[in-house]
């Protein structure tokens, strides 16, 4: 329908302006690559064709949705573009294009260039030379893959070659490109009937003769394509697929096959770690068993001897007792004979002499019954005297501040009364020496305790220092056991301060595609382990945790905020759980990760009685695996 027929007089009353507008060149329509756009749809930045341009102003014109003014400008356009329009432009290249619903046929044994082309022959001036794209977009509905204008000695001939890909469906729409162009007369029988003449653009598929024809469209086709059937083709692809699909096929198999194995071994391994464990629980067992019989072996063995030793000292006070009553008999008949004399004489001597030696095996046995105390209780003392360091350091602590408060006490007295008008009297002196001489007290006996602090300090960092060194010795000797790293205790070798790897990878996989989260999770990590190093970042805040004065996490500082918005909990909880352990565990202050001892199952640094009873552990089974 022609929406521009409704005369002359509509256009004055609704749109006279905007037509002469469009008659001046005031409104301009087609841009300097000849290619025409709407000037009045300011949301519309696509290029027209004069055609389609056409069409769009007389959809618009007859839209019912559309205010008044936008109808009368397009109907105005579409006038101008009437008129503007040669009287003789009836090519088909400019008119709709009306696809045969009926697939074209072929004879089987037809050899067509392959990919597929079409041939353009005859094109009107306005397409000789320009972009091919408005050939390609004018052709759409045949879905060309490309379009390329035929030079002969570097000037266009006016010819042009379509191409529809090298598939089937690029083959169809080739045919149907041919059809379109012979139901309407300008096919390749057309042209040949017309002797090359006439102002129409012709169009048909090329095939054979095409491409063994001289001149500039044959060489294009012999340089771009091969001849061949459409069948040919068809069987190929064919091939190709089933020749895919059984290799697929085979795969599938040989994966299938692979992952049978892999079970079998699995289940093998299964059961082996399981019997080792079994075995090892036993041999856990066992142990835990021999300890205890030789311990209660031990605290018999110790009661015996402490009876045996109570035994002979009661022998021997029996004997001493003996010897006294025997010696008194003796110095009651010692006033009898000479002989008698001397007879007692020599035996008091004996008598003094098994004395002497009874003595002296008493206090060896009392010795030997020291010794066995001593050394019950010796393990015990050792374990109590870290506890009692700690102890007196807190309690001289206490002192050293309650001397210091003492002090300033008295010198807060001593001021007062110094200072107290009418307290010249020999009594008031009196007192200021008195509290003089306590503070001198009080001061020496602050600068003995703090003195005596000293040495329990230096003491007990000598003491932690060897620890430390210990803990080193035993990291380095499970690193010796690779695959023992952990126990039925859940004691490892933790990096204390390095990052989980894991939770930025998670939070990569949602931001990034799939081929570039796991470089974009390891710069990441990577980046956040640097921030972590470096000293001058300190996103701490001192606080009140459980009654005693700690450093907690700022949940206002800047770089972790931006990191929780940015890339979720998940990684903020990472770095902030990095950034406590060493806060926490790092003696000398550094902000590198370093191997620690850790206890798994309770969340904590392992003890030293763990580490060790871990390291023999390790130990024996590595015999035990030999």
């Amino acid at each position: 329908m022609d929406y521009t027929s409704d005369g002359d007089s509509e256009l004055e009353a609704y749109g006279s302006d905007t037509y002469a507008l469009l008659l001046s060149g005031d409104i301009e329509v087609m841009n300097d690559e000849g290619l025409y756009r709407c000037p009045f749809c300011s949301d519309e930045k696509d290029d027209y064709n004069k055609y389609d341009l056409l069409q769009h102003a007389l959809g618009v014109g007859a839209a019912h949705d559309q205010q008044v003014k936008d109808k009368v400008d397009h109907r105005a356009l579409a006038k101008h573009l009437k008129d503007d329009e040669p009287a003789k432009s009836h090519s088909p290249l400019l008119q709709p294009i009306v696809i045969d619903p009926q697939p074209p046929q072929h004879n089987r044994d037809d050899l067509f260039v392959w990919p597929w082309m079409g041939i353009i022959v005859n094109m009107p001036s306005e397409y000789v030379g320009k972009s091919a794209n408005r050939l390609k977009e004018h052709f759409s509905r045949f879905y060309p893959v490309k379009v390329h204008h035929v030079y002969s000695k570097g000037r266009p001939t006016g010819n042009a070659i379509v191409e529809f890909g090298k598939d089937l469906v690029g083959f169809r729409n080739a045919l149907t490109f041919e059809n379109q162009f012979e139901n309407e007369g300008y096919g390749k029988i057309g042209w040949q009937e017309k002797e090359h003449g006439g102002p129409e653009p012709f169009g048909w598929i090329a095939r054979a003769d095409d491409y063994n024809a001289p001149g500039a469209i044959g060489d294009f086709l012999r340089k771009n394509g091969d001849l061949k059937t459409a069948d040919g083709v068809e069987d190929e692809e064919t091939m190709k697929n089933n020749k895919l699909v059984a290799s697929l096929s085979f795969k599938v198999i040989e994966t299938d096959m692979h992952i049978r194995e892999l079970k079998s071994v699995y289940q093998e391994r299964t059961a082996s770690l399981k019997r080792m464990m079994e075995q090892r629980e036993q041999q856990l067992q066992s142990y835990n068993q021999e300890i205890q019989k030789m311990q209660q072996l031990s605290v018999e063995h110790t009661k015996t001897i402490v009876d045996e030793n109570k035994k002979l000292r009661l022998d021997l006070q029996s004997m001493t007792h003996e010897l006294d009553a025997r010696s008194k008999q003796i110095d009651e008949l010692a006033a009898q004979t000479d002989c008698d004399r001397r007879n007692l004489e020599l035996e008091k001597q004996r008598n003094a002499m098994k004395f002497n030696h009874l003595t002296l095996a008493e206090q060896e046995y009392q010795k030997a019954d020291e010794n066995v105390l001593k050394l019950v209780e010796q393990h015990k003392r050792e374990k109590e005297t870290a506890l009692n360091n700690i102890k007196k350091l807190n309690e001289k602590l206490h002192l050293t501040h309650k001397l210091q408060l003492d002090i300033k006490h008295l010198t807060g007295k001593l001021e007062v009364i110094k200072l107290t008008p009418g307290n010249e009297t020999s009594e008031s002196g009196k007192r200021i020496a008195e509290l003089t001489e306590e503070l001198r007290d009080k001061i020496e006996e602050m600068d003995y305790t703090e003195n005596y602090n000293q040495d329990l300090i230096v003491q007990e960092k000598k003491t932690a220092v060897e620890l430390q060194e210990a803990r080193k010795l035993a990291i380095d000797a499970i690193q010796r056991f690779p695959g023992q790293t952990s126990d039925q205790a859940h004691i490892g070798i933790k990096m204390i301060g390095e990052l989980d790897l894991k939770a930025f990878s998670n939070v990569c996989r949602q931001k990034f595609p799939k081929d570039d989260a796991e470089v974009e999770s390891v710069k990441l990590c990577s980046k956040w382990q640097n921030e972590i190093s470096n000293p001058n970042w300190h996103p701490f805040v001192a606080a009140m945790v459980n009654g005693k004065e700690s450093e907690v996490i700022r949940e206002d500082d800047k770089k972790l905020q931006e990191l929780k918005e940015e890339y979720g909990e998940e990684a903020y909880t990472a770095v902030t759980t990095a950034l406590t352990e060493l806060n926490e565990h790092s003696s000398s202050g550094s902000r590198v990760s370093f191997p620690e001892m850790w206890n798994y199952k309770e969340g904590r640094k392992a003890k030293t009685k763990e580490i060790v009873q871990h390291v023999i552990k390790l130990a024996k089974a590595s015999k035990k695996g030999r």
